[in-house]
């Protein structure tokens, strides 16, 4: 037995109504598959059940979430205000999502000696905040046999907190850009070098360039932001992919007063693909995936690989289940439908010279 607990969406009207989460995921299903037949039978309810959601929550609200064609099972997609609907709530759970997880595993923690019929190994886990990070966490903290404990954290850090013994569990999200690999290779290697570590892969993503859709600036490298006609918006310091376009900006000897209003911060992707969505910038940093939602287009720039590194102290039963849940088809498809996330080979061991030798292919 488990607490659990979720964010809900209130319309504070003439009185307090608590929209169902269905809708979203309805509303998901309808722009992935362009149907509401479709859209249906992903989320598991009948077709009348669907449009009677959707008829709901379009009178309450007052605007059309979704453009019917007619005829019965014939095509739907999302109106505009269906859109940013369904954007603010991926965006919602972007920000919260690293901070639920924290604290739900550290009230399961604390109420196991209640909750438990049975003891589960406690294991520690610290790791940085990314997509593929969240939907491994979510099947390992349903795992009966797992009393897992995350704490987000970056990279190195996890890293050193496994090193040090704070942890049994590291998450990595390291970025291969051409003229870092060798060198991040021999950074991590360092550091493991005195302990028996174990690696895992979980999956990559491309992290790149966001634009509006059809490129009207042309822009295909990091080198075109610094046009004066170019508008761009950065993310928050000491974010992660704040952290990596520092560095590619580096590598490319590209200074940051190059580049038109890089002082001017969001936080997050969606937040960053919203801007440019809005025709407030022309570009930003990040990844595919926050603009499933939005008419933008994406410049591929640097690949990041996902790992988890295991402790030898870590016991085999535990290492097994993790081994089980990245090679489940639950946790690739759920990977693979991502924009620009990739889960192939995940579960397999691998070693960072491995992971070099990968990236140049």
């Amino acid at each position: 037995m488990e607490v659990d607990f979720r964010l809900n969406w209130v319309l504070q009207s003439d009185q307090l109504q608590n929209i169902d989460p269905v809708l979203f995921s309805l509303l998901k299903a309808i722009k992935r598959g362009g149907s509401l037949k479709f859209a249906a039978n992903q989320v598991d309810m009948s077709y009348r059940h669907a449009w009677g959601l959707l008829k709901k929550w379009q009178q309450i609200l007052r605007l059309p979430l979704v453009k019917l064609e007619r005829g019965r099972g014939k095509g739907a997609r999302l109106t505009e205000f269906g859109e940013k609907m369904l954007w603010a709530d991926q965006y919602l759970e972007e920000q919260t999502a690293a901070n639920l997880q924290t604290v739900r595993a550290e009230l399961n923690s604390a109420l196991s000696a209640y909750l438990q019929t049975a003891p589960k190994p406690h294991v520690k886990m610290h790791a940085s905040h990314n997509m593929a990070m969240t939907h491994l966490f979510d099947l390992l903290d349903k795992d009966p046999s797992i009393n897992l404990e995350l704490q987000i954290h970056g990279s190195l850090d996890s890293f050193r907190d496994l090193t040090s013994g704070h942890c049994q569990i590291a998450g990595l999200r390291i970025p291969f850009s051409p003229r870092s690999k060798e060198q991040l290779a021999q950074q991590y290697s360092k550091l493991a070098s005195s302990n028996q570590v174990t690696l895992l892969k979980v999956a990559s993503r491309e992290q790149g360039i966001l634009v509006k859709s059809g490129n009207p600036k042309n822009i295909i490298s990091l080198e075109d932001l610094t046009r004066g006609s170019v508008r761009f918006i950065n993310r928050q310091l000491n974010s992660g992919t704040r952290t990596t376009f520092d560095q590619l900006l580096a590598r490319e000897n590209i200074k940051a007063h190059q580049i038109n209003d890089y002082e001017s911060v969001e936080y997050g992707h969606k937040a960053v693909a919203a801007m440019i969505d809005s025709d407030v910038v022309d570009a930003g940093f990040g990844v595919e995936v926050s603009t499933e939602t939005l008419k933008l287009n994406f410049v591929p720039i640097l690949r990041e690989v996902f790992v988890l590194v295991l402790a030898d102290s870590l016991d085999e039963e535990t290492r097994g289940r993790i081994g089980e849940h990245l090679g489940s088809l639950e946790f690739q498809q759920r990977i693979n439908a991502l924009a620009g996330y990739n889960a192939q080979g995940s579960g397999t061991l691998t070693d960072f010279d491995q992971l070099v030798a990968e990236s140049k292919g």
